[in-house]
């Protein structure tokens, strides 16, 4: 089954999707707010030392040669008990036999990198099943650490390669650099898609076969990278589904780019695992934990325990969640939107992101899959008619009272040019100066000024030079970037011996409630930027270009949200935001579909 034909089916039934408030606007008792800002105290060491051991055991495996474990929740989950001690009446410790491997690593190097005067983070039963919530997160940011990652780093590596440890490296030094990036993804395609060179040398027409000792030195690059990298063919899926299985090369591409820091251009290195940062962790609250707060905060009459009484409790759970919390605010019963809580949340103390729920409705089906005739048929017709926008109808364009061509930037979050059909007239008469078109642009700066981006740096910058010895401590933190277990043990010890005073620092209550207004501001400011190009009008169409440029291509300059903008346009915006396909074209080139001249780019 195809993706889009999940997602068809998933849309059936309903979309589930955060919404963001204030903790105090939420959860209505005192006493259950305590217990969740303690439980909020007790679980950020415990993610910042389970990742840290997660990650040593991953080194560990891979130098040893030991099978890699199944990175899965159970294994993050053990990862936290290990650094932990239970406590309460149903505490459960570290079952060394459950995974040996893993008590090795924490018996042997682990407890060796801790500093003197560790102590162990407790772990009550009251956080049990949000620790469960934690690790299948670390197991999702795991696959898309090694899925969005992997091809990239892989190029990156065989880059390098061509440049500085093939012997013949000149041949590559003197061709142009458009086409060393096309052997770069011809070697890529090779490897990953366990095929040939000579097979796809004929899809790259730029290219031409190499001299004999290059080309025999090119395939034993590719079937280097075809022993290490794992089970072939490489594809987003395997990624996902198997992601321990390609940590071995990824650690070997490592290897090699540590070594080359010293090159021009050197690589950008990275961690073998995602590592958590000493920020205040949001923890996630079911109806399970929910019962254990509210017994940890020794309300009267709460059931026990036991597996009957959790679940009698959450069949009941409406009338509990509702006895302290204020729910059902929001949620909305109208004939055009039913929004249900699914009775989850994630909170950090401050602020609470609100799981809820649409069901789909109920007279509205999945509309029908096309043949493949009518779609070629479709596909032909906008090939022809508007070569550069896809995914939008000519009458779309036609029936639009506003039309924009937005291009999204680095230098600029956006420049984006209105369309205007005495403009677009005196044009085609070679006259452009007798009227011209409305542009808009919004600045990086400005963007970072208005979305509380800088307001956040300066006040975070101000309260960490108070501190000058934790500051200093940071900035001395031996780098989790390496590919060895001694370094990262260095690693370890050191971040360990400040871990307490750097979780009270940005753990306290005005980091947390700083990146609250942060995102306040963030989404006001979103709200302005779609205002301005929508100019109010819930039926503009938006021109949205590509922006698949690299984030390296304007060094310098802070990255940009293109990529959220266009999904706040969307949401904000009855029309669907088209998408420019021409990677050619820029601010100065035109569409034109039925006398409707679009001016549209993919890059400043």
């Amino acid at each position: 089954m195809s993706t889009r034909q999940q997602r068809r089916k998933a849309n059936q039934a309903g979309r589930f999707y955060n919404v963001k408030s204030g903790v105090n606007s939420f959860f209505t008792d005192q006493a259950l707010l305590g217990q969740i800002q303690q439980a909020v105290q007790l679980v950020t060491p415990l993610l910042v030392e389970g990742h840290l051991l997660a990650n040593l055991h991953v080194l560990r495996c891979i130098e040893a040669g030991e099978a890699m474990p199944k990175l899965d929740q159970t294994f993050f989950n053990r990862c936290f008990y290990a650094v932990s001690f239970g406590t309460g009446n149903q505490a459960r410790q570290f079952n060394r036999a459950s995974d040996p491997s893993l008590a090795t690593t924490h018996d042997t190097l682990y407890t060796q990198s801790l500093p003197a005067n560790h102590q162990r983070p407790e772990r009550p039963t009251s956080v049990k099943y949000m620790l469960n919530a934690a690790a299948l997160k670390a197991r999702v940011d795991l696959d898309n650490h090694v899925a969005t990652n992997f091809f990239t780093r892989s190029r990156r590596w065989i880059r390098l390669q061509l440049e500085h440890k093939l012997e013949h490296k000149l041949h590559f030094a003197n061709m142009e650099a458009a086409r060393v990036k096309s052997w770069v993804s011809l070697l890529c395609r090779a490897a990953t898609e366990d095929s040939s060179i000579w097979d796809l040398l004929p899809i790259y027409t730029s290219l031409r076969e190499p001299p004999q000792d290059v080309a025999t030195e090119l395939e034993h690059l590719v079937a280097t990278m075809q022993s290490l990298m794992g089970p072939l063919p490489v594809t987003d899926e395997s990624l996902r589904r198997e992601p321990q299985s390609y940590l071995a090369w990824l650690h070997f591409v490592l290897s090699d780019f540590q070594d080359a820091q010293d090159t021009p251009h050197a690589p950008k290195l990275f961690s073998m695992t995602p590592q958590a940062s000493s920020q205040a962790k949001f923890i996630t609250i079911n109806s399970a934990s929910l019962l254990r707060l509210l017994k940890a905060a020794g309300f009267a009459n709460m059931p026990s325990l036991s597996p009957e009484d959790e679940k009698k409790f959450t069949a009941e759970r409406a009338s509990w969640w509702q006895r302290y919390t204020a729910y059902q605010s929001f949620c909305t019963h109208t004939e055009r939107t039913h929004r249900e809580f699914h009775f989850q949340v994630e909170t950090d103390g401050i602020s609470v992101s609100i799981l809820m729920f649409q069901p789909a409705s109920g007279s509205a089906s999945a509309p029908p899959v096309a043949p493949n005739s009518k779609k070629r048929k479709r596909r032909q017709q906008q090939q022809t008619s508007s070569a550069w926008v896809s995914g939008l109808p000519d009458s779309q364009l036609l029936q639009a009272p506003r039309i924009v061509g937005l291009d999204p930037g680095r230098k600029a979050l956006f420049t984006a040019v209105v369309h205007s059909q005495p403009a677009a007239d005196s044009l085609h008469r070679g006259r452009p100066c007798e009227s011209k078109y409305d542009t808009l642009s919004w600045s990086c700066s400005r963007w970072q000024e208005a979305s509380g981006i800088k307001h956040r740096l300066r006040k975070s910058e101000l309260w960490l030079n108070r501190k000058p010895a934790l500051k200093a401590a940071l900035l001395d933190t031996p780098t989790a970037k390496v590919w060895s277990t001694d370094q990262f043990m260095l690693h370890i010890k050191h971040r360990l011996q400040h871990a307490p005073e750097a979780i009270a620092h940005f753990g306290d209550r005005r980091h947390r409630q700083l990146r609250w207004s942060t995102y306040i501001k963030r989404q006001q400011a979103y709200a302005a930027v779609c205002k301005a190009i929508s100019n109010g009008s819930r039926d503009t169409v938006v021109a949205y270009g590509d922006a698949s440029f690299s984030s390296s291509c304007c060094k310098g300059n802070p990255s940009t949200p293109t990529v959220s903008l266009r999904r706040q346009l969307g949401g904000r915006c009855r029309r669907e935001v088209a998408k420019i396909t021409d990677p050619r074209a820029t601010v100065y080139d035109c569409v034109e579909t039925q006398n409707v001249v679009v001016y549209c780019g993919t890059g400043t």
